[in-house]
């Protein structure tokens, strides 16, 4: 009865043993998935402060090329007067 009772042990044992190991693979398997993960993760969040400061950029620039934009229709209208408005009237300031 005892070479019955060593025989199953030792079958019982080398089950445990093969589901350890399989537990272990899947393990590290695991834990190469979440390393993955974790780059993948980081490269992302890199991306998005990336695009923060772009969007920055952009709305800098669009506030840039707005004031431009009224400088420009400024002078134009100032011209405009200048010319349209000012200029035809005769200046008769000299009196001899």
């Amino acid at each position: 009865m005892s070479v019955t009772i060593e025989q199953d042990l030792k079958e019982i044992l080398g089950s445990i043993n093969q589901k350890l190991e399989k537990l272990d693979n899947r393990l590290n398997s695991l834990e190469i998935g979440q390393a993955r993960l974790e780059e993948k993760v980081d490269g992302l969040e890199k991306d998005l402060e990336s695009l923060r400061e772009d969007t920055k950029e952009i709305k800098g620039s669009q506030k840039a090329q707005i004031w431009t934009l009224i400088g420009i229709l400024g002078t134009a209208l100032l011209g405009t007067v200048i010319r349209y408005i000012i200029l035809p009237f005769p200046q008769n300031n000299f009196n001899p």
